[in-house]
């Protein structure tokens, strides 16, 4: 079973599948402490140390260096699903594309669509 997002009051184990099966992909991450959602590719995460459990996201293509987001500051997770890659990238050429380098990508042409 797809596991397609975790919740705050759900078990360690349903966040590790989350994790394991969204690796590299587009999430959506709801903190405690902000009103909006932090996006971004889940490049990494950890559990096993009481000190540093959470996740790291790479928020953009640009910076190699993902965003660490603990454990006790997430509320929610979500897999982000975009309706289709913008015009200029078309399937064939998006393969050798990073899962950041496509998102960033598509969230500058939904913004350019606005």
């Amino acid at each position: 079973m797809k596991a397609t997002c975790w919740y705050k009051n759900g078990s360690l184990d349903s966040f590790r599948q989350f994790c394991i099966q969204n690796q590299d992909k587009p999430v959506s991450v709801k903190l405690t402490n902000r009103s909006e959602p932090v996006t971004g590719a889940l490049c990494n995460y950890y559990l096993n140390s009481s000190k540093a459990q959470g996740l790291f996201l790479l928020l953009t293509d640009r910076v190699f260096h993902p965003a660490y987001y603990g454990l006790e500051g997430i509320e929610s997770m979500h897999i982000e699903r975009y309706e289709a890659l913008p015009p200029a990238i078309d399937i064939e050429s998006s393969k050798d594309m990073s899962p950041a380098v496509i998102m960033a990508l598509s969230g500058s042409a939904m913004r350019s669509a606005n």
